[in-house]
């Protein structure tokens, strides 16, 4: 087989390979690239817990949980299933305060999927939502989001004003803000006790971390 042969051969696998490639850069590229070089600051002494943000778990919990996660991200995927079952483990003992932090670009940014889930969460119908968002995590169009949304018994036209509201718009916002000022550089990124943690491997790695044992 001669040289020009192999070449046309071989083009359509690298040019296949090189946009897996991109796509893999802008999906999981640094949040704010900006600041990974800067002098390292004064920790933030206290998270803060907005009015808005959404909460799931007991009202009077023996462990807090604050979760920058995005529903775009395979590891946020991973920890919503062991953060559901610890739950489902010791529901008068954890709180989890959910952030949600749009970094998805590809297929489709997730910036639409987090307004609805802080829209859904306004009728206590996050944990739902944030169920089939996961599930459906390579395919957040816009469409998709109007079939979860009323496959979790919602309305996407009741929806559309909170959707497109200031009040959604400013949650983002701050949830943005927070993320830049704790330097946040991927999700899921996880804070007990205003300490970032590692990511747990497992349920019992959470309890663990949580100091749940009795």
């Amino acid at each position: 087989m001669n040289t020009k042969k192999l070449i046309l051969l071989f083009t359509p696998a690298f040019l296949i390979a090189g946009l897996f490639l991109f796509i893999q850069v802008i999906r999981y590229e640094p949040l704010f690239p900006d600041q990974e070089n800067l002098p390292e600051e004064k920790p933030i002494e206290v998270i803060p817990v907005f009015p808005d943000d959404i909460i799931i778990g007991a009202k009077r919990p023996t462990a807090t949980v604050i979760a920058f996660e995005d529903f775009s991200c395979p590891a946020c995927r991973r920890q919503n299933e062991l953060l559901t079952e610890l739950l489902a483990k010791y529901p008068e003992k954890i709180k989890i305060v959910w952030k949600g932090l749009p970094v998805g670009r590809f297929p489709y940014s997730t910036e639409l999927a987090q307004k609805y889930s802080y829209c859904t969460a306004r009728e206590n119908e996050f944990v739902k939502f944030k169920q089939l968002a996961f599930a459906n995590a390579d395919n957040l169009s816009e469409a998709t989001l109007a079939e979860i949304v009323k496959a979790v018994g919602l309305s996407p036209d009741e929806l559309a004003s909170c959707v497109n509201s200031p009040a959604a718009d400013s949650h983002i916002s701050r949830v943005k803000q927070l993320a830049a000022v704790l330097n946040i550089q991927s999700v899921p990124a996880f804070f007990v006790n205003n300490r970032q943690i590692e990511a747990p491997p497992s349920v019992e790695a959470w309890v663990d971390e949580l100091g749940l044992k009795i």
